[in-house]
């Protein structure tokens, strides 16, 4: 008797929004604002808090914003991943562009983490999952898995999410 296997691995997003940023020179443009102190030290926390959970991630996609690279840096730091992308496209990006550019990862990779910014990933958050979150605050994670083989088939139906942590909440 033959029996088909229908093992397949499922697809895993990291949420994360960038940490606070400072208003101190206001002669930038809001792109080059960098990360203030409350930011500098969150960063750290929420990266080890990830790291402990999760040690391998196959693909970074983030904001190419000054907060946001900063930010990115903190998770580079402590988990391993195969391939990082800065993105223009993810300044300021709104929650359908945010499932369009999942939809179009590479099946290759099972994992991947984006680092953007509100409104855009609480609205995200709130159009793929069954929560209604008010707002993702700054360095906030969240963590949805896709009960799907290819990142196309995202969508609310087979989404999980599996874990939604702040800053506030491991001080």
């Amino acid at each position: 008797m033959y029996i088909k296997s229908t093992f397949y691995k499922m697809k895993k997003i990291i949420v994360i929004r960038h940490s606070k940023s400072s208003w101190k020179d206001l002669s930038l443009r809001d792109f080059q604002r960098p990360l203030n102190k409350r930011g500098k030290f969150d960063g750290p926390i929420m990266s080890r808090y990830l790291s402990s959970k999760i040690k391998k991630i196959d693909f970074l996609h983030s904001s190419s914003s000054i907060r946001t690279f900063e930010t990115s840096k903190f998770f580079i730091s402590k988990i391993e991943f195969k391939n990082i992308k800065y993105d223009d496209n993810l300044y300021h990006v709104s929650a359908q562009s945010i499932i369009n550019f999942i939809k179009n990862y590479s099946n290759k990779y099972n994992s991947a983490m984006i680092i953007a910014h509100n409104p855009g990933l609480t609205n995200f958050i709130n159009l793929i999952t069954n929560i209604n979150l008010d707002n993702l605050p700054t360095t906030g994670i969240a963590i949805i898995d896709f009960d799907c083989e290819y990142w196309d088939n995202i969508s609310i139906e087979n989404s999980n999410l599996v874990d939604l942590k702040f800053p506030k909440q491991l001080k």
